[in-house]
């Protein structure tokens, strides 16, 4: 199993030294790779509810610093140089695909092809509708800004003519550095467990997905097939799997154990926000006494 971790995004922690000190001190911990997650702009007033907390909520005052999630990873491209960099999740729906599919390339090739886009549909309809973008069929633009995106990163001139987009007789340069940028899909809909089957690299799933993990993966596996792609070649990740704190690491190595009998072969962690000053001691701490029994799973 692999580990990454989030990094600090939000809030007093959203700083260039801090996320700057704590990505180096991960990639030194021996982590496999830190992940941000998504919002562009948020509101006063929630009115859609966030669908991975108990009350709806997103947890946190939509007052505080919250930094854009690919100018954050683009920036801990240039501070550290082994631990790949994620996306946990980006709503790719809410973005321009050409111009999306150009930023990610550019973003692999600066960083040594060390970028992973786990991308979803989103969920605030709210924050689509501050940005101009449709929230209605989501899903099918999704799959198609999949499309086009691998075709401007695989192709040297595109042909693309969809429902949505159409990209005829143009080119996109660079390349990412391994011809495609990989793609894990987050979401627990049929139509997403489908979507990542037939068109992505990786389903990333959440903890509460753990009890019916089996048959979800069942799903996106059958939907490979279906589509002529071997289901073997797809990652099994896991978003919130574990919250690393001082006093917690047996347990939470436990936990991720655990998570790795059911198949999941990189699990992303947090670390306890209250502890951020102490993250580098917790973080080496952790990658001596468990990250090796962990990767040998």
């Amino acid at each position: 199993m692999k580990v990454g971790l989030h990094v600090p995004q939000v809030g007093p922690s959203a700083t260039p030294e801090v996320a700057g000190s704590f990505a180096r001190a991960a990639e030194a911990a021996g982590f496999d790779s830190l992940w941000v997650f998504d919002h562009i702009v948020l509101a006063r007033e929630q009115v859609s509810a966030y669908p991975y907390s108990a009350d709806g909520r997103l947890g946190f005052s939509p007052q505080l610093d919250f930094l854009e999630s690919l100018t954050l990873l683009t920036y801990l491209s240039g501070v550290t140089s082994r631990i790949r960099l994620g996306t946990s999740v980006l709503v790719v729906p809410m973005r321009q695909p050409v111009q999306l599919a150009k930023t990610l390339a550019s973003m692999d090739r600066l960083s040594g092809g060390r970028i992973i886009l786990g991308a979803g549909v989103g969920w605030w309809k709210e924050e689509f509708e501050v940005l101009g973008r449709p929230f209605e069929h989501r899903g099918a633009r999704m799959a198609e800004c999949l499309r086009l995106m691998q075709a401007l990163w695989r192709d040297e001139w595109v042909d693309f003519r969809g429902e949505f987009y159409q990209c005829v007789d143009w080119t996109s340069n660079p390349k990412p550095a391994d011809g495609k940028v990989p793609t894990w899909l987050g979401g627990e809909s049929a139509g997403q467990l489908r979507r990542a089957g037939r068109l992505a690299d990786g389903w990333l799933a959440t903890a509460k997905s753990l009890p019916s993990i089996d048959t979800d993966f069942a799903v996106v596996r059958a939907a490979a097939e279906k589509a002529g792609r071997d289901p073997g070649s797809l990652t099994l990740a896991m978003e919130s799997a574990g919250m690393i704190s001082s006093t917690n690491m047996r347990e939470t190595a436990e936990r991720l154990a655990q998570t790795a009998s059911r198949g999941v072969q990189h699990a992303i962690c947090g670390v306890n926000p209250r502890e951020i000053a102490g993250a580098a001691e917790i973080m080496a701490e952790f990658g001596t006494e468990h990250l090796p029994q962990l990767r040998a799973l």
